[in-house]
């Protein structure tokens, strides 16, 4: 059961990044700086990373600005940071996709109200066509 749901995630992933073109082209805006100090000043976030690098083999994230409803925004004003760590399809472990920081505490992007794990699965797809940060292997940030 839980592989089936898992085939229909990946076919409905495949069928957005075709319509969209491959999302491989995009061009990425530079990280937001305060993004980037908040998970780096975070022992939650960074302990997060390691477990990200060591366990899921993530070199990279997409950081970035995420409305409630997990759509991409363009400032801090419009919605709140993101880290989206990059893959083809949704990470079998959904909680490791990304977090994004809610009242001060990083929280998966797989557990905001309301999100699907096909929307997830699409933010991962996203951040693997243009990170914009490289994750060390200490589980921080860092300039690409």
């Amino acid at each position: 059961m839980i592989a089936a749901g898992a085939a229909v995630v990946l076919i409905a992933i495949v069928a957005v990044v075709a319509l969209a073109g491959g999302g491989g082209d995009e061009e990425r805006a530079e990280a937001p700086p305060e993004c980037v100090r908040a998970w780096n000043s975070d022992p939650a976030a960074i302990a997060f990373g390691r477990h990200n690098y060591n366990g899921h083999g993530y070199e990279g994230a997409l950081v970035t600005y995420l409305t409630d409803d997990a759509e991409e925004v363009d400032s801090a004003e419009l919605g709140r940071c993101a880290v989206i760590f990059p893959a083809q399809a949704l990470d079998p472990e959904p909680i490791a996709a990304g977090e994004v920081l809610r009242a001060g505490t990083w929280t998966p992007i797989s557990e905001l109200a309301g999100v699907e794990l096909t929307r997830v699965g699409e933010l991962q797809v996203l951040a693997a066509g243009a990170p914009n940060t490289r994750l060390a292997s200490t589980g921080e940030l860092a300039e690409l």
